[in-house]
């Protein structure tokens, strides 16, 4: 809802303002009030200007589309924009395009995906593979799970009445399949909210008698941390209708090569259209245009973008957003944020056995024997032999350093209890961020529409936003939201 619309609307038309106010909730008007717009007009911008004359003419760049954040979103929106016949730009932080897709590629170019490891097997997910010519095959299930408890490092059994993964994601998606309006992996939320979407995890689990169910929805669902105390809503966004029935359907792929290819293969594409190891450093925006300042981080030299729109596509918080000319609307809401910790790793002489993946689980937490932040949420042997994955999660303030310390601890209390022959040194031979990990806000944020204002933000001042802020983590799902932004901004009446 935008309080300036809203005041401005009641002058014109002559309504008794205090009449108003008085039918309003107390807790929108605290929200309308926080956003702080002047009675009459629209939310006050930073003042943010950029002299052309500053640039040579071989560092202004003139496109239909820039995009900020070369990701999975970003290089998808790229893509169809360009397939639409609208020229791009792409803005990247880092020296390669994919953001969390992470592949290591071993000396006898043998890859080891650990940042991404598949999409799902679905008719938009292969016709983007096909675009970019990439190859792939069908990613295999897993055989043979060890169960561990990582905080003891001794062996344990399976959590007591566990389904099968099939069995398990059928039965959850049932209970949550009334939510229909949020089955694409998009924030689309009823208003009112149902109270259950705001409820913990575990008050809906103990409802519907899920609790055989947890292992499955937690293999998906982890990042967002003790899921039994996390809102339905963010386990839905993490684990939803969409990819229970890839799993159940389709199943995943990904390249025969490595996650890796499919994104130099989008750079090739893009070509010239990429600038990498670059950020914005100054942003302003009008309803009809973007200008965009951006460094190089190798060199400190500088370009100035001129675009017609701007897509941003990592999260927008706040520490995210300097130099951006930012109304009060924005701020308001990119001032809300929560996240989590979320570290990745690739390891080697482990001394582990020969099994596929080892399960943390906490053996006097039920239901479901679910470990509790920080933690693995499990080893994943990796396809060369010798190798390991594994992804720890852990509260915002959770250090790369400490995060490292504590896998490497996990894996040496192992052989300390005598569970595995780990009495070898592991070595985490590459290790990433994917830090802020399970944006969230408050039950009370979401209640007073939050994400509908969110949403609302599209398109105003030439700008548009993508990426797992605005749905569910997956890549196919962000393919498909940011397929419907880049077709939105290039419709016929924008």
């Amino acid at each position: 809802m935008d309080a300036a619309w809203i005041f401005k609307t009641l002058v014109q038309s002559n309504i008794d303002v205090h009449q108003f106010l008085m039918m309003m909730s107390l807790k929108k008007l605290i929200r309308l009030a926080s956003v702080g717009l002047a009675l009459c007009g629209g939310a006050a911008a930073a003042s943010n200007e950029i002299d052309e004359s500053e640039f040579k003419s071989e560092d202004i760049i003139e496109r239909d589309l820039c995009v900020l954040g070369g990701g999975a979103s970003g290089v998808y929106g790229a893509i169809r924009a360009k397939d639409l016949g609208h020229s791009v730009v792409v803005v990247e932080k880092n020296d390669y395009l994919g953001g969390h897709t992470e592949t290591l590629y071993l000396d006898d170019g043998s890859p080891i995906d650990y940042g991404v490891n598949g999409v799902f097997n679905d008719a938009l997910s292969r016709d983007f593979f096909d675009r970019l010519d990439v190859g792939y095959e069908s990613l295999p299930p897993d055989f043979k799970t060890d169960y561990v408890d990582f905080g003891t490092g001794k062996k344990a059994d399976a959590p007591a009445g566990i389904l099968g993964t099939v069995t398990g994601a059928l039965l959850y998606r049932a209970a949550i399949e009334k939510y229909s309006t949020l089955h694409d992996g998009f924030y689309k939320l009823p208003d009112p909210v149902p109270e259950e979407l705001l409820e913990p995890f575990g008050k809906f689990v103990e409802k519907h008698g899920l609790q055989g169910a947890l292992q499955v929805v937690f293999m998906f669902a982890h990042q967002t941390g003790n899921i039994l105390d996390v809102p339905l809503l963010y386990v839905i966004q993490a684990f939803g209708v969409a990819p229970v029935d890839a799993l159940v359907k389709g199943g995943y792929i990904a390249p025969k090569t490595g996650m890796a290819k499919l994104y130099e293969s989008a750079s090739k594409a893009l070509d010239d259209d990429v600038l990498l190891q670059s950020t914005a450093v100054k942003v302003s925006r009008t309803d009809s245009n973007a200008t965009v300042v951006v460094k190089n981080s190798s060199d400190g030299s500088k370009k100035l973008i001129k675009a017609k729109k701007l897509l941003i596509t990592f999260p927008p918080l706040l520490r995210n957003l300097e130099g951006f000319d930012l109304n009060e609307e924005e701020t308001s809401l990119f001032q809300k944020w929560r996240s989590k910790s979320y570290y990745v790793a690739v390891l080697n002489n482990t001394g582990l056995p020969d099994v596929d993946n080892i399960a943390n689980v906490d053996t006097s937490n039920n239901p479901g024997n679910l470990p509790t932040m920080p933690f693995q949420w499990q080893l994943r042997a990796a396809e060369v032999s010798g190798y390991w994955t594994t992804k720890l999660v852990a509260e915002a303030n959770f250090t790369q350093e400490e995060a490292n310390d504590h896998i490497t601890k996990d894996i040496r209390r192992m052989g300390t209890a005598g569970t595995y022959h780990t009495d070898w040194s592991p070595n985490i031979v590459l290790s990433g961020s994917h830090n802020p990990a399970a944006l969230s806000v408050s039950t009370d944020d979401i209640r007073d529409g939050f994400y509908a204002d969110l949403y609302g933000l599209q398109g105003k001042r030439s700008t548009y936003f993508t990426g797992v802020t605005f749905c569910s983590d997956f890549s196919s799902v962000v393919w498909k939201y940011t397929k419907g932004v880049i077709d939105d901004m290039f419709s016929e009446n924008k």
